[in-house]
């Protein structure tokens, strides 16, 4: 994934954790990771690219931090 485009969603995540942050900025983060998820040249990791689309945005961030997520209730990958 591009260095760029990577720090931007990671930036945009790190925002969305702030304690506080208000209505509209959760809907402009939201926008721009959305965004970036549809885009046709997208190129996301299949992990990241599912976090996103399911706004699991918390397991999205321990991801590109290089964490392990925990597993969810989806069933993906049962």
């Amino acid at each position: 994934m591009d260095p760029v485009r990577r720090q931007r969603i990671l930036e945009t995540l790190q925002s969305l954790a702030q304690p506080g942050l208000a209505k509209e900025g959760l809907l402009e983060c939201m926008r721009v990771l959305d965004a970036e998820v549809v885009a046709p040249d997208s190129g996301l990791p299949g992990d990241l690219d599912h976090y996103l689309r399911r706004r699991s945005y918390e397991k999205a961030l321990v991801y590109l931090q290089g964490g392990t997520p925990g597993a969810g209730t989806c069933g993906r990958g049962a």
